[in-house]
């Protein structure tokens, strides 16, 4: 014997509008909650520094073409950027102009004899290998350092972290 219930009357009047409630309903969204469209290609807010900088930077040997991206994502944040290749050209460019910061790695600066220890006033944000990520004199002696092959984002965070300091 099969058995079939039926829902008549007021029941099935409120059953029927709930259903049409929940599936005619816009997605609810919690507070600050984004809703994110399948299909549509999402939106890129670039990133402005909050202290633009005027950053000196002695690009790695035979590194200026590959980091090229790094270097105009710091200019499309605010920084104003100077390349330079070698330690002559780095003594010339502190020479002739203020700098809020110089980046380059820590064994070229310390080969530029007296003028590493000005740097350092300055605002040096030296490069280090990996290895010496752990040195305690990094973080004794300097505000900021980057790693070899460092992100733009960590590039930012250095500088910005910089600037702080600096303006202190």
């Amino acid at each position: 014997m099969k058995r079939t219930t039926t829902i008549a009357g007021p029941h099935a009047i409120a059953l029927a509008g709930a259903a049409l409630a929940v599936f005619a309903a816009a997605p609810a969204g919690a507070c600050g909650e984004g809703q994110f469209n399948m299909g549509q290609g999402l939106g890129y807010q670039a990133y402005l520094a909050p202290i633009p900088a005027t950053v000196l930077v002695l690009a790695p040997d035979g590194d200026r073409a590959a980091r090229r991206d790094l270097y105009q994502g710091l200019e499309r944040a605010g920084h104003r950027v100077t390349l330079v290749d070698d330690e002559q050209a780095l003594r010339q460019a502190l020479a002739g102009g203020h700098f809020d910061v110089v980046i380059a790695g820590f064994d070229r600066v310390e080969a530029l004899d007296g003028q590493a220890a000005g740097l350092r006033s300055t605002g040096l944000i030296p490069v280090v290998p990996r290895a010496a990520r752990r040195d305690p004199r990094l973080r004794a002696d300097f505000a900021a350092f980057l790693l070899d092959n460092a992100s733009l984002g960590q590039y930012l965070r250095a500088i910005n972290t910089q600037m702080h300091v600096a303006a202190r």
